[in-house]
C-alpha cells in the first residue's frame, strides 16, 4: 500500500483484530524508533513484544498484527536508508478533528521514544550533532495537546510539527547510520 491513510486503516484493523488499545500512529512511531535503535545497538527488536509486552507470538490473534508490524519495519527501514520522500508519519486522515490529529502526533512521538530507547542500549546524549536536541523536542511533542487557537492556526502548527518530527527522525537515523558506517573497519585490499 502506498497511501498512508490506507496503511493507517490497515494497522488500525490489525490492532482491533488483536484486541489492543493502541493507535496506529503510536505503533508506527514505535517501529521507526526501533529501527534507529536497531541501527545503533545491533539488537533486533521483537516488534510484537515491543507493542504488547504480554503478547504470545503463538496466539493466533496476533498473527495479522505481527505480519503488519514487520511489513512496516521493512518498508520504513528502506525509506529511511534510502532517504526517500516516501517516509512519512502514519497519521489519521486530515478530515479528522484537530484534537484527534494532535493526539495522534503526540502518540506517534511517545511511540518513537519507546522504540528508540526500548532496551537502554544507548543514551540520546550519544547521538551526534543535534540528535539529542531533536529527540528532546520529540519528547516534548509527546505531551502536546490541541490548544485554544483557531482551527486554521492549529492545522498549520500541527503540519509544522509533523514535518519537524518527520525530518528530525530522518536526521537521527542518518546520524546513527553515518556514525555506524564510520565505525566500520576499513576494507582490506
Amino acid at each position: 500500500m502506498s497511501n498512508t491513510v490506507d496503511r493507517y486503516i490497515q494497522v488500525e484493523s490489525s490492532l482491533v483484530q488483536s484486541a489492543l488499545e493502541i493507535s496506529a500512529s503510536e505503533v508506527h512511531g514505535t517501529i521507526v524508533g526501533a529501527i534507529a535503535n536497531h541501527m545503533k545497538s545491533g539488537h533486533t527488536p521483537d516488534l510484537l513484544r515491543l507493542i504488547e509486552p504480554n503478547a504470545d507470538s503463538n496466539d493466533g490473534r496476533y498473527a495479522q498484527l505481527s505480519e503488519t508490524l514487520y511489513e512496516l519495519y521493512r518498508d520504513n527501514s528502506t525509506h529511511l536508508i534510502e532517504a526517500k520522500e516516501a517516509f512519512s508519519l502514519l497519521m489519521p486522515d486530515d478530515d479528522e478533528s484537530i484534537e484527534v490529529r494532535a493526539e495522534a502526533l503526540a502518540s506517534w512521538s511517545r511511540g518513537y521514544i519507546l522504540g528508540l530507547l526500548y532496551n537502554e542500549a544507548f543514551s540520546i546524549d550519544q547521538l551526534p550533532d543535534n540528535g539529542p536536541e531533536i529527540v528532546r523536542d520529540i519528547m516534548q511533542i509527546a505531551e502536546a495537546q490541541a490548544g485554544a487557537d483557531s482551527e486554521r492556526e492549529e492545522d498549520w502548527a500541527l503540519a509544522e510539527l509533523e514535518e519537524y518530527i518527520k525530518v528530525g527522525c530522518q536526521l537521527v537515523f542518518e546520524f546513527i547510520y553515518s556514525q555506524r558506517a564510520s565505525d566500520a573497519p576499513p576494507l582490506k585490499q
